[in-house]
């Protein structure tokens, strides 16, 4: 496998560097892709070096989601390894602008190189890693060799293989196999993802099933109560239909509105409405005054007032995720517009499916994950989503069982940052620095 990484370093060595004075001056013209550039090229900033008997893990994320899961991985890894120093990378500027922001400021952020030689091996000497824990399947074939051909470890977590990606895949195979080989260890999602990195090679020791450490949330213990104390203040009945839009963003309530008022002349409805940003609740507020219905602002009745109406907007900040326990229906907010939707599992984690619209971009793996189980359903708007309602309003049981799927699945990624933290400390070499 020498002469394919071989090869592989001459083709993108070639390809880079000949290419490199056009794509030079293509980023000092048009100003596009500079910020950052130092970075990708490996010039990197002055870090500290390495002191005897440290442990440096080098966690790879592509953007902002994959943050999520390297959040909670070095959040676990720390509590074992309090004294090793962790790095992190990102593909994206955002990515890195949220790691900067969300990770304690010990760890150390910057946008991950280009995976070309020199560059590959001038950001080495400076990380100087014990272990590499590359998020989902971003693999970089050079960057993996070379990793593996310094002593360091490497693992695979979150790993993700689309229909996709694999026929993509098969096309280099030889390649794809061989880079799978430099991983001690490849953490997948789901049962499908096992079967295809299996497929493509991968050593079947090395891999297993853990879940998405992305949606790694559990049901409060005081499950019951947190339910009963929304229930009391929202004055529900049994006869009270719930609908949560969680997370909407501009134009989406308009979308919703008509949905609304048929069902609302049906029953007792309440329509709980929580925007993603609670600046627009003025805004809101306007749109349902301009269309003559009288809404409850939930900050007031936390404050003791009575729910008057059959609207109510989220306006603090920390309730929607458990206000979730009472709905009966749930859609997603930011999928009937073009924002990329968001964690649906906060609301399966309660057994409640989730319905969302076409722009899911952020959050797919966790849509796909709730469409497989049978507990996630996408609609192209309000009319496909009244229509689906309906239908499970006519089969209660099937509902039923819709809500049992989507506990399951999302209570399957419940733990899984425990359990890649005892993978990736299996891993890590010498022994000692897991104890």
């Amino acid at each position: 496998m020498q002469s394919l990484y071989f090869v592989y370093q001459i083709v993108v060595g070639l390809l880079f560097y000949l290419s490199f004075p056009i794509l030079f001056l293509y980023v000092l013209v048009t100003g596009k892709h500079r910020k950052g550039l130092g970075e990708r090229l490996g010039i990197m900033k002055s870090f500290p070096s390495k002191a005897r008997d440290e442990v440096r893990i080098w966690v790879h994320a592509a953007s902002v989601g994959e943050v999520r899961a390297a959040g909670a991985i070095i959040i676990a890894l720390r509590e074992r390894l309090p004294k090793a120093r962790f790095f992190l990378s990102t593909m994206t500027i955002q990515g890195k602008r949220v790691a900067a922001k969300k990770l304690p400021p010990e760890v150390i952020c910057f946008l991950a190189p280009l995976d070309v030689p020199l560059v590959v091996d001038r950001v080495l000497a400076v990380v100087n890693p014990d272990l590499y824990v590359c998020i989902e399947t971003e693999i970089w074939p050079l960057l993996i060799h070379k990793i593996a051909a310094r002593g360091a470890k490497a693992v695979l977590v979150n790993g993700r293989m689309s229909e996709k990606s694999f026929s993509n895949y098969q096309k280099i195979r030889r390649l794809i196999t061989s880079v799978l080989g430099q991983f001690q260890h490849i953490a997948v999602i789901t049962e499908s993802d096992y079967d295809r990195y299996l497929a493509m090679g991968a050593a079947e020791e090395a891999l297993s099933v853990e879940g998405n450490v992305k949606y790694d949330l559990r049901v409060p213990e005081d499950a019951d109560t947190v339910r009963q104390h929304y229930r009391s203040l929202l004055q529900l009945t049994e006869e009270t239909e719930v609908l949560i839009a969680g997370s909407t963003h501009t134009g989406e309530e308009e979308l919703l509105l008509p949905l609304y008022r048929r069902f609302a002349a049906e029953k007792d409805f309440l329509w709980i409405l929580a925007p993603r940003h609670l600046q627009r609740v003025w805004q809101i507020e306007a749109m349902f005054g301009r269309e003559q219905i009288a809404v409850d602002k939930f900050s007031n009745l936390l404050e003791g007032a009575t729910r008057q109406h059959g609207v109510v907007i989220i306006d603090t900040l920390g309730d929607l995720a458990g206000l979730y326990a009472v709905a009966d229906f749930v859609f997603c907010g930011g999928s009937l517009v073009d924002r990329g939707g968001h964690n649906v599992m906060e609301a399966a984690i309660w057994g409640k499916p989730v319905f969302f619209g076409p722009s899911m971009g952020d959050f797919r793996d966790a849509a796909e994950l709730l469409e497989s189980a049978g507990s996630g359903f996408g609609v192209t708007g309000a009319d496909e989503l009244e229509e689906k309602i309906r239908f499970f309003r006519n089969d209660p049981a099937a509902y039923e069982n819709a809500c049992q799927k989507a506990a399951d699945i999302a209570g399957k990624q419940t733990g899984a940052a425990g359990r890649l933290q005892k993978i990736i400390l299996q891993c890590l070499i010498p022994e000692k620095h897991a104890n």
